[in-house]
């Protein structure tokens, strides 16, 4: 985790400081200690329309080629909300108003931490995917790809993730709190999935990690 903390904060490749090193260290352990992550989700049938997937009872309508071809072949498709919590916003606050250095280096702690527990829960809906006899997709959230920011809120009205774990959105799409993550999960017994590594990831165009090089690093990039 520490060298995901130090690429968020641009200090990849580069000599770090002891005591940077040692903030990290804390900081790490703090988030940990200050994250109160839960998730909620729900699997609904698919349907292909004309220039959109439908989610079957939902109202939901998910625009633009990336997601159809991520969901191509799919049959359901979970959609899954997850949150810190609003500790973590509220102690990356306190120290942005006593320590700036400390605050930036909570926030890529709270911002890596965000992504392990999506990957997890992730792996949760795969292997009960693979219990049921299909395949799961990677999940592919708003604001990936050509796929809008705007369905945001009507993810999180279907999952009621308001009242089910405390998840918000503002008239601008800002998930509150802030470390949070959207997502659709595509399950089809026999799917075409997308190739491994960049050139299956919706996001290969504006990607950090090719960017400098580092695609192996890249926390959605296949490790198996």
């Amino acid at each position: 985790m520490k060298s995901e903390v130090l690429r968020y904060l641009g200090r990849k490749n580069q000599e770090v400081p002891e005591g940077l090193s040692g903030m990290i260290d804390e900081c790490i352990a703090l988030m940990h200690d200050t994250a109160a992550p839960r998730h909620i989700s729900r699997e609904f049938k698919v349907s292909p329309g004309a220039g959109c997937i439908a989610l079957d009872g939902t109202g939901i309508l998910l625009p633009g080629k990336d997601i159809a071809r991520h969901l191509r072949g799919c049959d359901r498709a979970v959609l899954m909300a997850a949150t810190l919590g609003a500790q973590t916003d509220a102690l990356i606050q306190k120290w942005g108003r006593a320590d700036l250095t400390r605050a930036l280096v909570l926030d890529a702690c709270a911002t890596r931490l965000t992504e392990e527990y999506c990957d997890e829960i992730e792996r949760e809906i795969r292997a009960q995917a693979t219990a049921f006899g299909f395949m799961a997709a990677r999940r592919f959230s708003p604001g990936y790809g050509d796929l809008p920011l705007d369905i945001q809120p009507r993810i999180l009205d279907v999952l009621n993730a308001c009242r089910q774990i405390g998840l918000t959105c503002t008239e601008s799409l800002i998930l509150l709190p802030r470390k949070s993550v959207t997502a659709i999960i595509g399950l089809g017994e026999k799917l075409s999935l997308p190739p491994g590594g960049c050139a299956g990831c919706a996001m290969n165009h504006t990607c950090d990690f090719r960017k400098d090089g580092s695609t192996n690093e890249c926390p959605r990039a296949d490790k198996e």
